[in-house]
């Protein structure tokens, strides 16, 4: 095993080796401030910015953190944004899909943890408040006091009406309590009645069903009888929901412990101006309606810098209250890691390495570079692939400003369609092969957990891909309206050369599917020199309605429109091209957006993302 071989960490719930002398006092500081918000007896949320350039380690810290701190705290990992309309929607989705990671060494997730502890100290609350308590009150209180986990094990058998007498009892104390302390306004109480719900189902597969009314997905007649829930109220928006749900998890954190938000992955909002204004007022608005909440930002110092200039002072307070600084390692504890990564496998690095190539190797800048060059010094020895060429010696600061330069000059020569030969094109269409079924790999794992499906996420992730595209395609994008009336998610790509493509992304529920299926439909016949395409994830509910199959009818009897099912590997390739361009635009590979599409061409040249961008 090469015990240099991984150097990212995707993110923190992970596990790579962990040298802890490393950013040990950057570790211990924000270990102290999130004590702080823990004893701030207003439950005031606080941000900050964990600041170093790509491949320094800072989600590696954020994997310390979780391992530290996962069976006392949340902790919930926030990608980037994609879509400027769909900022909260977005983070609580992130946050939902966080929640149902395991706690390490336990059979619990973080959601299992946070609810048990949360519930059984409001049900214990709530019977010390009464002045005589009955016997089934005080074995109660003795079982939730022994052990909070106590809730799911010992509340009676699977289906006995024991356990469903026991947790009647619990949600009905649980809703008093939530109405005494917060009221019956919004929908807040349904939030906390399907949390229960969810606490109190043994079965699988009624859990996941009251999974996706979590997720803000409409339940079937039949789903909402087997739960006992009721679907949100029609006009019911996304990111109102989420706003509301995030709430009630920050409240039921004061039962529990604080909440630890990570937002990674911020660089390339730099892309997106509308983007980037709207997440920094969504973060404003995050700070007052989540609380006892520890928010962190990751970011390069220099894209820092640049975002404090652009958001709002207010913002840049809030999310800025403390700065962590992830400053490159001395020579000493590189060396060091790299020890302890030899150790790790049994292996001594002086015996991998001499001392001119250990030399060569610490001459890089980050601990990922570092990790990189030992790497291919232990394949060179080990396997005989040789060295390729090592650049070494340039600051972080130097380092992206080469890398902005580059995406320049290839959108220029892209522009003015100049040909660049390259000594050896070959090797380096291999290397960006490698890198992007790297993506790919990291796609196909994701989608094994992934179980929330969104429009608004798909027609982001279109947007951001195409937004990068659209100098060397000549692609311009915006979006269609038809008065007030709700459509799928979309983009519009308009190519001067190729016409206009009309992507949605529509995976709602039977109520909202045909209405907007038909409004869109409609667009499609007044857009007669547009190709429209809806797609709809595979994962979601079949289509059964009699509106919904003659909308979809509609769409493919029309001279251009289609509506196609994404299936398993139409949605891997679709999230390794979109994971791809945001790698290159967060510094994670040393890639231009032109040499990335040159050879997604190549390997992809059937797909339709590849044929719009032409």
């Amino acid at each position: 095993m090469n015990p240099f071989g991984t150097t990212r960490v995707d993110t923190p719930f992970q596990d790579h080796a962990d040298l802890k002398e490393l950013f040990s006092d950057q570790f211990s500081r924000i270990k102290a401030i999130l004590e702080e918000v823990g004893s701030d007896r207003n439950h005031q949320s606080r941000g900050v910015v964990l600041a170093g350039g790509p491949g320094s380690g800072k989600t590696h810290l954020i994997m310390r953190l979780a391992r530290d701190i996962m069976a006392s705290h949340r902790i919930l990992f926030i990608r980037q944004p994609n879509n400027a309309g769909a900022v909260f929607f977005h983070t609580y989705s992130r946050m939902i899909e966080s929640l149902v990671e395991n706690v390490p060494g336990t059979d619990y997730s973080q959601i299992e943890y946070l609810l048990a502890k949360s519930f059984s100290k409001i049900v214990i609350s709530s019977i010390n408040r009464r002045q005589k308590a009955t016997d089934k009150m005080v074995s109660m209180k003795k079982l939730l006091s022994d052990d909070h986990l106590n809730i799911y094990r010992k509340l009676g058998r699977s289906n006995s009406e024991k356990r469903r007498n026991n947790w009647r009892f619990i949600e009905k104390r649980t809703l008093e309590w939530w109405g005494s302390a917060y009221g019956f306004g919004g929908f807040s109480a349904s939030i906390v009645k399907a949390l229960i719900k969810y606490c109190s189902h043994t079965d699988s597969n009624r859990r996941e069903i009251v999974r996706k009314w979590l997720a803000g997905t409409e339940l079937s007649p039949s789903e909402l009888k087997i739960t006992g829930l009721e679907n949100l109220p029609p006009d019911t928006g996304l990111e109102a929901f989420a706003m509301e749900a995030m709430g009630v998890l920050g409240r039921l954190s004061i039962e529990d412990q604080p909440l630890i938000i990570v937002f990674d992955q911020l660089e390339g909002l730099k892309h997106n101006e509308e983007l980037l204004r709207a997440f920094g007022e969504s973060v404003k608005e995050l700070f007052t309606h989540i609380p006892n909440t520890l928010m962190l930002f990751n970011l390069f110092p220099s894209r820092w810098k640049a975002y404090a200039s652009q958001l709002d002072p207010s913002v840049v307070d809030r999310m800025s209250r403390d700065t962590i600084f992830l400053d490159t390692p001395s020579r000493e504890e590189m060396l060091a890691l790299l020890r302890f990564r030899a150790g790790q496998c049994g292996q001594d690095i002086h015996s991998i390495c001499s001392f001119e190539e250990l030399e060569q190797i610490l001459s890089h800048t980050t601990i990922r570079k570092v990790l990189n060059a030992a790497s291919d010094y232990y394949r060179f020895k080990m396997e005989n692939i040789p060295l390729p060429r090592q650049i070494a010696g340039f600051e972080e600061e130097i380092r992206s400003q080469v890398m902005d330069l580059k995406e320049e000059i290839a959108a220029l020569k892209a522009y003015l369609n100049i040909e660049t030969p390259t000594l050896d094109q070959a090797r380096q269409t291999m290397a960006i092969k490698g890198i992007i079924e790297a993506c790919r790999e990291r796609a196909t794992e994701a989608l094994e957990k992934d179980f929330l499906i969104s429009g608004s996420d798909d027609a982001g992730k279109l947007q951001v891909v195409l937004s990068a595209l659209t100098e060397d395609s000549g692609l311009k994008t915006t979006t269609l309206k038809k008065g007030a009336r709700k459509l799928p998610h979309h983009v519009m790509a308009q190519a001067p050369d190729r016409g206009n493509f009309v992507a949605g992304f529509l995976h709602a529920g039977a109520r909202s599917f045909s209405a907007r299926l038909k409004n869109f439909n409609d667009l499609c016949t007044a857009y007669k020199n547009a190709e429209f395409i809806v797609f709809r994830d595979q994962r979601a509910p079949a289509v059964r309605s009699k509106l919904g199959i003659q909308e979809i009818k509609r769409l493919n009897a029309s001279e251009n429109g289609t509506f196609q099912i994404m299936d398993r590997e139409n949605r891997i390739v679709f999230e390794t091209i979109y994971r791809l361009i945001t790698d290159i635009q967060n510094r994670e590979v040393d890639l231009d957006t032109a040499q990335a599409v040159r050879v997604l061409r190549q390997m992809y040249r059937d797909y339709w993302l590849i044929k719009l961008i032409g």
